[in-house]
């Protein structure tokens, strides 16, 4: 079953899916990001919706 996960890449927060038989570490390197959350979502929608909670990695973004 796949799933997805969020990662921080040099461009922001997204969402990445994990194939089958990978780790969540493994498609978070694969995209060349690194594992933000270790909370592990069904569907795109429901990382989504996590997502939105999360604050921004580029505060100083906040207001342009």
């Amino acid at each position: 079953m796949n799933y997805y996960v969020i990662i921080e890449t040099d461009h922001g927060y997204t969402i990445t899916r994990v194939p089958e038989g990978m780790t969540a570490e493994m498609a978070a390197k694969e995209a060349d990001g690194i594992l933000v959350d270790d909370a592990l979502y069904r569907s795109f929608e429901e990382a989504e919706d996590a997502l939105a909670a999360f604050p921004s990695p580029f505060p100083e973004k906040a207001f342009e």
